[in-house]
C-alpha cells in the first residue's frame, strides 16, 4: 500500500477505503467528460490524487479529493486570485470532488534551491505572498479565519504542557493586534511554488482570512520539512530565514518567530487528531523553542 493510499485510509477510514476503490472509474468518467488524455499520476502524492496530462494542446493537471468542501474552497480561493500569481483554473465538478488547473511548465518546485540558494527561494516566496495578498477579496466570501483554524490549539493534546500554553498565549496576542486581514494562501511553502517559463507559480490554496506573516512564516520557515531536519545546523538555517522575512516584511523578528511557533504547534495537533507520527514535528518545536533563536 502506498503512503498517499495510507493517508487517505488514516484520515477517512471506510469512506476513504471506498473512495480508493471507486478512483479508476471516477477518473475514466472526469477523461471522458473533460477530453483528458495520456493522465499519469504524479510523484509525492499526499492527500490528493492528482494527474499530469493533456487537453487539446495544452498539458494539464486534474486534482480530486475526498474532502469536496475542501476541493470547493481551494477552487474559489483559485479564482480569487485570478491575476495575482497562481496557477490558472480551467474546471471543476463539486459534484464528483474534482478540479482540472493548467500546467506549469517546467513545473520544478523551489525546493530544487534549497538549500544552496535558500536566500533567492525565500525571496521568490515572500514576492508571491506579497502579490497574493493585494488580491481583492470576494464580496459575500466564506472563507474561514485563522481564529477558527487556531481553535484547534484550545483543545488537549498530548504536548508538553508548557508549549502548548505557550502557543495558546501567543496566539491570543496575534490575533489581537492583527488589524488588517487580508486573503491568504494558508499553505504557502517551496513544493507549492512551480517554476512557469521565466518566472514563478503558486498552486493548492487554502483560503483563509488572516494577518499577512501567517504566509511567510509556519510552513514558509519549517519545509522542506525532511531536508531541513537532516541539516547539521538546523538552528542558525531557522534564525537566518527568520531574520529574512523580518528584514523583508518590515516586521518585529519576535513576531515572525511568534507566528512560526503556533503554526508549528498546530501542525503538530493537525497530525496528532489524524493519527500521525510527530516525532520531527516535536524536535522542530524543540528547537525553535531553545534560546537564541
Amino acid at each position: 500500500m502506498s503512503e498517499f493510499e495510507e493517508n487517505i485510509i488514516l484520515i477517512y477510514g471506510e469512506r476513504g477505503r471506498k473512495w480508493l476503490k471507486s478512483l479508476p472509474s471516477l477518473i475514466s468518467q472526469l477523461s471522458v467528460q473533460w477530453g483528458l488524455r495520456d493522465l499519469v499520476p504524479c510523484e509525492h502524492l499526499s492527500y490528493n490524487y492528482v494527474l499530469s496530462g493533456c487537453q487539446d494542446n495544452s498539458t494539464v493537471i486534474l486534482k480530486a479529493g475526498v474532502d469536496i468542501q475542501a476541493i470547493q474552497q481551494e477552487c474559489e480561493a483559485i479564482c480569487a486570485f485570478k491575476g495575482h500569481g497562481l496557477i490558472e483554473l480551467l474546471n471543476s465538478d463539486f459534484d464528483k470532488g474534482a478540479i482540472l488547473i493548467a500546467r506549469a511548465i517546467p513545473g520544478e518546485t523551489l525546493t530544487t534551491l534549497f538549500p544552496s540558494m535558500d536566500n533567492e527561494a525565500l525571496g521568490i516566496a515572500c514576492r508571491l505572498a506579497e502579490c497574493l495578498h493585494k488580491a481583492p477579496v470576494p464580496v459575500g466570501h466564506k472563507f474561514p479565519h485563522l481564529s477558527e483554524w487556531l481553535s484547534i490549539l484550545d483543545k488537549d493534546w498530548d504536548l508538553p504542557k508548557e508549549q502548548l500554553q505557550l502557543a495558546r498565549n501567543l496566539k491570543k496576542d496575534l490575533l489581537n493586534n492583527s488589524l488588517v486581514n487580508v486573503l491568504l494562501h494558508g499553505d504557502l511553502h517551496y513544493a507549492n511554488i512551480l517554476s512557469d517559463g521565466d518566472d514563478w507559480l503558486v498552486i493548492d490554496p487554502k483560503g483563509v482570512m488572516g494577518n499577512s506573516l501567517y504566509d511567510i512564516t509556519g510552513a514558509l520557515l519549517r519545509e522542506p520539512f525532511k531536508k531541513v531536519m537532516e541539516l547539521s545546523n538546523i538552528s542558525g538555517m531557522l534564525k537566518n530565514r527568520m531574520e529574512f522575512v523580518a528584514q523583508y516584511s518590515g516586521s518585529d523578528i519576535k513576531q515572525v518567530w511568534a507566528w512560526t511557533y503556533v503554526q508549528t504547534v498546530m501542525s503538530i495537533c493537525w497530525s496528532l487528531e489524524d493519527g500521525q507520527d510527530v516525532i520531527l514535528k516535536q524536535k522542530f518545536l524543540d528547537i525553535l523553542s531553545a534560546p537564541g533563536v
